[in-house]
């Protein structure tokens, strides 16, 4: 599990982990059925599609959480996955850095739309090739976004301890008192 310092991530660990645990079931499954798979096999193709849906679930669930809790600001609407995915990867001065890079938002407006396929489609109309590309963006792609995800803790952990050292402790700030 990973451990935060930051108030706002320490809730992320039970959902980093949940979608990790996801990506493990999937490749376990493909381990023995992975030539059903690329067979096209209706089983196999509805299964591995719905470990994506979820693992991507997962990682927006993340980003909403994020959203709110360091940007104070979810996105709502009809745009709001996409909105998401823009917002986090746009630095927001004085207050946080990009959290996603131009790759792995890429990737992940790529699982965004596989996952409206899966939501939306019936289990046949998914082809087998993209359910295998998408699988392995998704393999590549969570490991990056936990990677995002300490990153940004860090950064932002880091301006709160910069914030508070600085100073000679002659009193020249907010204390509340006269």
């Amino acid at each position: 599990m990973t451990a935060f310092r930051h108030p706002a991530f320490a809730k992320l660990s039970p959902k980093i982990d949940r979608a990790a645990k996801e990506l493990r079931e999937v490749e376990r499954y493909l381990t023995a059925h992975g030539s059903e798979l690329s067979d096209g096999e209706w089983g196999a193709v509805s299964a591995v599609s719905l470990g994506i849906h979820n693992i991507y679930n997962g990682i927006e669930d993340i980003l909403f959480s994020l959203a709110k809790d360091v940007d104070g600001l979810v996105p709502s609407g009809p745009t709001m996955h996409q909105d998401v995915l823009d917002q986090m990867s746009a630095e927001i001065a004085s207050s946080r850095p990009a959290m996603l890079g131009q790759d792995l938002y890429e990737a992940l407006t790529e699982l965004k739309g596989f996952r409206h396929l899966v939501r939306h489609r019936y289990g046949f109309d998914l082809k087998a090739e993209k359910v295998q590309e998408n699988f392995e963006r998704a393999r590549e792609a969570l490991p990056s976004f936990v990677a995002a995800i300490v990153s940004l803790e860090r950064a932002l952990t880091e301006e709160s301890t910069h914030d508070n050292d600085g100073g000679d402790g002659a009193g020249g700030g907010a204390s509340g008192g006269p």
